[in-house]
Parts: C-alpha cells; structure tokens; sequence
C-alpha cells in the first residue's frame, strides 16, 4: 500500500467532488442520490461493527469514538483501500462509474480504469491498480449486502426467487387465463469463451455466491449417467484420459463435431473451460453451470433440464442445437421417468436444425412441432454473442472473479432483457401478423390451383417420416457382391492397354546413340508396366473375390446379378456424390454464420473468407460429378445449378436428391412446389401459435408492471417509519422499475392498437405522455431492422456468391 503523498493527493481530489452534494450513477445508468451512500455507510458500519465486537460486547455496540476509519470515509463519500488503516481511498462516484461501465462494456478492465484515472490526476504507481481492485471487490460485497436486505424487506429471497420471477412473461400465471401448450419454451447451449486458467489467483480463496449457477455437486450428480455428449470427442492423442467419456454419435451430430471438439491441451490449460447456460425464450437467464477441465459433457445438460423440471413443473419444451440426440441420452439418463412423467420435450434449434438430415427436422424442428409459434429458440447464441465481451478480463482472474464478473455481467444482461420485454413482444405480435396476411392468401390460391387441403399437409409429413424411418432399416446391397463388379470393372479397364502405350517405340540399334530417344523409351517402357502391374492386380482382386463368393463363372456384363449390383453401384456413386455437397455446404453455413458472428477477429475473417473461396471450387467440382451421375440415374434425375445448389438452407433437399426410385418420386411431398406450400402452410401454424402465446404473456406483463409498482410503492411507504435508509433504498428501486414499467405500458398500448389483435387490452393510464413519442418511435424504428428468418437463409446464396467474387 503506497503511503506517500501522492495517492493521497489523488484522493484528495476526489474528495472535493464527494464533498458536493450531487447525485451519483446508478445501477440502472440514472444518478444515485445521497442516500444510497447513506445506505451504504449505513450497511458497512453495522459490518464493521460485527466484525470488531467481542463475545462480550453485542454486535452493535459501537460507539462513536470507536468509528472505523473507513465508515468515517463512507459518510464523506469514499472508501479506503485497505480495512483499518488506509492511506489511499477511492470515491463512490468513481466507484459507481466503472461499476456502470463493467455492466455495460464487460471488456474494459481495470487496469484501463486506473489508467484513465492516472491520466486524469497526472500520475501513476503501478500499486494503483491493485488498490482499486480492493475497493471494488468491497463496494460490490456492499452493494450485494444492500440488495440482500432489500430482497429480504421484499420477500424476495427464497431459493428459487429469481427463476421463478425474473420473466413475468413466462412464469407470471394469471388465474382463469387460456391453456398454454408448451408450458414455456427455454433453450440451453455450451460455449467455451468463458475459460480460466488454471491456478490464476490461487491465493484468493474468497466465496461467492450466485443465484445463477448449479452447485457443482448436483452436477456431478450426472457424470455417470451417460458417457460423453452426443458429437464431442477429444482429439485422437487424448482420446483415453482419466476425464474421457465415451458416447453413441448421429448423423446430426457428426455435422456439429468440428465446433464441439475439445483438446487435451486446453482441458491441462484451463480449470474452467466455458458455461452451459440456459434462458427463457426471452433471452432472460435461468442457469448456469461451470464447464470443469472437459467439454460439452452431457452431465450438464442433463443437471440443467434437472433444474429447469424441479423450478418450473410439467409441459416444458427445451431447444438445443443437438436435441435429437439428446432426447435419447435424457431417456437412457437417471432422469428419464422425471422427463416422461413431466412431459419434457427437447428440441432441435431454428437455426441449428438446418444442418440436421430430414428425417430429424420432421420429428424435432420448430417448424413441424406443435405449439413453438415463430421461436426460433436460438437464445443462447444471442447470450453467448454478448457474454463473449468478458472473456478477456476473466482468463487470469481468480476463481472468485471469474464468478463474479459473469454474475455482473448476466444480472445487468437480465435487466436489459426484463426491458426489452414489450418490444419483443411487439415485434413478434407485429411479424406474426404479417405472416398470416402475407401468405394466407398464397396458401389457399395455391391449395386451390394443386387440388389439396390442410390435412395433406399434416400427412404428407407423416407419410414422408415414415418413409425415411423404413429407408434407415433397410439393409444394403451385399457389399462383396458390390466389391467384385467394381472389380471386374476395374479388370476390364486394365486390359484394355492404350495403343500410344506400345506404338512408337524406336528398338532400333541406333537409338541407344539418341539420348532424347532413350529417355522416351524408358518412359514408355515403365507406363508399359505399370499397366501390366495394374492388370495382374486387378486379375489378383476378381479371383480372390470369385473364390469368396464362390463363383465359377465369370460375370458379364448381360448377367442379371451383374445388372442389379452395377444399378446398385451407379446409385451409390450418385448418394455419395449428394453427400460430398451436403458437407460442402454445411461448411459453407458455419463459415457464413462464424464470419458474421459479432468479436470475430480480423485474422480470423480473413481465414473464413479464403475458406469460402476453396469452398467454392470444391462445390463445384463435387456438383460437375453430380451431373455427370444424375442422367445414368432410373429414373433420370434433374441436373443442378451452382445457384440452386448454394441456396439449399434446408439440408433436408439434400435427402430428397439421393433417393431416385420410382415410389417415392411419384409422392406429392417429394414435389417442389407441394413442399414450397407445405412449408408456407406451416409458418401460418406456428404464426397463429404465437399470436395465442403472445395473448397470454401479454396479459402476465400487463399484470406484473402494475402489481410491482403498487407492492414496492407500498412497502416503502411502511418502512418510511421504522427503517428511514432501507425505505429510501426501496423508493429508489421503485423508481427504478416505474421508469422500465412505463416503458412496458406505452408499447403494450402499441401492441392494443394493432390491427389485428385480438387479446384483452387494458387502458395505461395518465402520466405516460411525455416519453410516449420517442419510445413509439423506436419501435417503428425496429420495424424497419426487423429480418425474416426465411429472408436471412436466401440471403446466404448472396452472399456467398459475393465473396466467391
């Protein structure tokens, strides 16, 4: 601790601001009165005072000669850098601006708040940083001190309060209100960002406790109820740690490894490495769980919907980018009666499911599921985009910090989100809309012009699972059979020497004297063996496998078994060849989506922008074999365009293109424009799902913003006699609230006045006029921002197409 004259002139020089009585910022970015530091002092002195008493002396017996130094500090507007004796002390204004800014800019660290303070003071003592950490760590221990006594006066500090409050949209039931089905929509996700290294402030053995994370013990809970999630594996050297677990994989799956693979290096590097984190679909956070020395495991997904069935009850529905699978490993889990018996359902995400096989997107997509609405349930990703930003100045922190700046960080991301309630609700209510209005009309003039009705919708999906379900049972051709054409096709090439192999050779004497002719002759004469090399193989590979098969007589090619395994044979060089562009352009859809994604490095866009280059020759090359298969198919199949190719969003088209017999050619689902209805009808669905939703969850915020108001302006009042500061504290978080609240009632006035709605309204009252015009012009603003699901994933073909150029 410096004890010159330098830091105390520092703070002398915050202490004349302190000794103004101006307000200071708060927690919401609006100034904090004086009595919050009243509060504050007031708090730190009862904790001071517990500290330093005796077993004879009672917890408040501190007198005012007894004052610590730095409750005497907190009066005048500072807190001092050490507990006794503090020689340095830092003002609660500045304290409260780089609490605001830690909210809002999570990467600004505080090695760059002291600089800024240094730079201010003209001065600098490296000690500086250290001390202003110290401080910090004690001002939010007071702050956090402060709102437990608040949620105390409020009754608010239960177990599972938050869960069970935080999103009065989802959990804020209204008694006689509709059935809702799904009882709420929640998605979770893993993400790695959010890593530690191990051993970083080893000596800091401090505790903190959040109301966001799942105890590590209920985790564990899981590690042995399956091996390792669907998808993740260690890489090949690491394959076999003591930390290893082993799992079943998927066809989907396998489409997602390349994002969930973990190294041995990073679990030795890092203690902790990323958060499993799930959210209401809102976006507000319900948990969180640390990722210990591992990847992705499926302990913490099974932990997570563990603790989202015990808070929340029956008829939940869960996104996550791997749902099908894990709907398996939940029903093969410790959980598996919890989840039946709650009626549980998991999930694949809007966005994710794009890259999952047919066959998975009729049974676990948005689209197809009854009761989602327009959710694309992508949530996580959103909360991921933005807990990013505090990867950097958690890396080297101690266990404590690491906890409590992703605490910080997701209690004001919450705060945002409660917010931005009515605006999403209004831009939901207002895209649902649009989607019945727009494309009801086309619907119905297209079911007319095709002769269908809204029950061959529901079929056609049926029929088409059904399909693809008996498709993966059926057993292949027999693969030696399949082995000895591709043999004798291989044996009939070989024998057949090409005549420039043996013709124009010079033998003659004279020629041993011409090196140019000499060189030519070694080199046809090493072409000639080889080819005679490929034969003897090639007769080698039809003789073994005749004598495996045992087959005396040789096929030809007017052999009906020839015939069958060679059709057989040309249909699987066809799938093989869809296949090769179905990877392509998954890859294509992570490149594209990782090049948007918001903190990508400037390095790493240029990585990603030669990857979608090479990407592009590798598409085209894979479509100019495809072409060359699709004649030979029976029936023929329809050649492709690079064009048509690049906008297949939906990977399911891909599993369409590899089936080419005649029965499920002439089904009206395989029909483009049949499916181009279907997918239409089905948005109308899902748009008049939301609508009913939105009906719902209207009323409960309508509700909440008026019972909050009245219950936090009624306690106040009751305290105002008995405890002056906790009521002055509370005053201040009504006013808090009634500010967002008012927010809330001008745009669900919005969403009342919308053409179209068709839930209960309710009249907002005076006093709303004079923030009424700007907050109606942000949402018209929002309006014209507002992106279409289906426009973004056209959109991708465009913009591939403008990189490739």
């Amino acid at each position: 601790m410096e004890t010159d004259g330098s830091p105390e002139t520092t703070s002398s020089d915050e202490e004349d601001d302190g000794d103004e009585d101006t307000p200071m910022a708060s927690r919401d970015g609006q100034a904090v009165t004086t009595a919050r530091a009243h509060v504050i002092a007031w708090q730190s002195s009862s904790l001071a005072c517990t500290s330093e008493s005796t077993s004879a002396q009672p917890p408040n017996a501190c007198s005012a000669h007894e004052e610590l130094a730095n409750v005497s500090l907190l009066k005048l507007g500072f807190l001092g850098c050490s507990p006794l004796q503090p020689t340095v002390a830092v003002s609660l204004h500045c304290l409260e601006l780089y609490h605001q800014i830690c909210r809002r800019k999570p990467s600004f660290s505080i090695q760059a708040m002291v600089k800024v303070l240094c730079a201010l003071h003209n001065t600098y003592f490296q000690s500086l940083r250290d001390q202003f950490a110290i401080a910090f760590d004690v001002y939010l221990g007071i702050l956090r001190s402060v709102k437990n006594l608040v949620d105390e006066a409020l009754q608010r500090n239960s177990v599972n309060w938050r869960m069970l409050h935080a999103c009065p949209p989802c959990n804020y039931k209204q008694p006689g209100e509709p059935l809702l089905y799904p009882a709420r929509l929640d998605s979770f996700d893993g993400n790695n960002s959010l890593k530690r290294i191990d051993s970083s402030g080893h000596a800091d053995e401090r505790l903190f406790e959040s109301s966001y994370f799942i105890h590590p013990a209920d985790v564990e809970l899981f590690k042995d109820d399956v091996r390792l999630r669907p998808g993740t594996r260690l890489a090949p050297e690491s394959a076999q740690t003591k930390n290893s677990e082993v799992s079943h994989t998927s066809p989907c799956t396998e489409n997602w490894k390349a994002a969930n693979a973990v190294t041995e290096k990073t679990i030795d590097v890092f203690d902790q490495t990323g958060v499993f984190v799930s959210a209401c679909r809102h976006g507000i956070i319900q948990t969180v769980v640390e990722m210990r020395r591992s990847g992705e495991l499926a302990k913490y997904a099974l932990a997570t919907a563990n603790k989202l069935m015990d808070v929340y009850g029956s008829d939940g529905v869960t996104g996550y980018d791997i749902g099908c699978s894990f709907t398996k490993t939940a029903a093969a889990s410790s959980i598996a009666m919890k989840v039946k018996n709650h009626n549980h359902r998991f999930v694949v995400n809007s966005f994710h499911g794009h890259a999952h096989n047919r066959r998975c997107q009729l049974q676990f997509h948005t689209l197809y599921q009854q009761g989602l609405g327009i959710e694309d349930l992508e949530t996580c990703e959103r909360v991921f985009s933005g807990s990013n930003a505090v990867a950097p100045v958690i890396r080297h922190a101690s266990y404590f910090h690491w906890l409590q700046f992703i605490d910080l960080h997701f209690d004001q991301w919450d705060q945002d989100r409660y917010q931005e309630l009515s605006q999403f609700m209004y831009q939901n209510y207002k895209q649902a809309l649009d989607i019945i209005n727009n494309l009801t009309p086309v619907v119905e003039e297209l079911k007319t012009q095709l002769k269908i009705t809204d029950a061959d919708f529901e079929r056609w999906n049926i029929e088409e699972l059904e399909y693809l379900q008996r498709l993966s049972t059926e057993q292949e051709y027999d693969p030696q059979k399949i082995a000895y054409v591709e043999a004798l096709q291989s044996l009939t090439k070989a024998e057949f020497l090409p005549a420039d192999k043996v013709s124009g050779l010079n033998f003659t004497q004279t020629s041993g004297l011409r090196k140019e002719a000499q060189v030519m002759t070694k080199a046809r004469e090493a072409e000639r063996q080889a080819a005679h090399n490929k034969l003897l193989l090639a007769m080698n590979v039809v003789s073994d496998l005749e004598q495996q098969l045992s087959i005396e007589t040789r096929w030809s090619v007017n052999d009906a078994e020839y015939k069958q395994a060679s059709a057989y044979l040309t249909n699987r060089r066809f799938i093989r060849a869809v296949e090769q562009l179905e990877g392509l352009v998954v890859q294509r859809l992570f490149e594209l989506a990782k090049a948007n994604l918001a903190g990508t490095g400037y390095k790493m866009r240029q990585q990603i922008s030669n990857a979608i280059t090479r990407r592009s020759t590798a598409i085209r090359n894979a479509l100019e074999r495809y072409n060359r298969l699709a004649p030979l198919q029976m029936p023929p199949r329809d050649m492709l365009k690079f064009s048509e190719v690049a906008s297949y969003a939906w990977l399911g088209e891909f599993e369409m293109l590899k089936h080419s017999r005649c029965e499920i050619l002439d089904k009206p689902w395989v029909s483009k424009a049949n499916r181009e209805v279907a997918g239409k009808y089905f948005r109308i669905v899902r748009a008049r799902e939301e609508i009913h939703r939105l009906n719902i969850e209207i009323s409960r915020l309508q509700t909440w913003v008026d019972t909050e108001d009245a219950r936090l302006l009624e306690i106040s009042t009751a305290l105002t006699t008995t405890n002056t500061l906790l009521a002055s504290e509370i005053q201040m978080r009504y006013e808090e609230h009634r500010r967002m609240n008012n927010l809330h009632r001008i745009r669900l006035q919005a969403i009342y006045n919308l053409h179209g709605y068709s839930g209960d309204s309710v009249e907002q009252g005076n006093g709303l006029d004079e923030d009424q015009p700007a907050v109606l012009e942000e949402l018209r603003g929002a309006d014209l921002i507002e992106v279409d699901e289906d426009d973004t994933l056209c959109d991708e073909a465009d913009r591939l197409q403008s990189c490739i150029s």
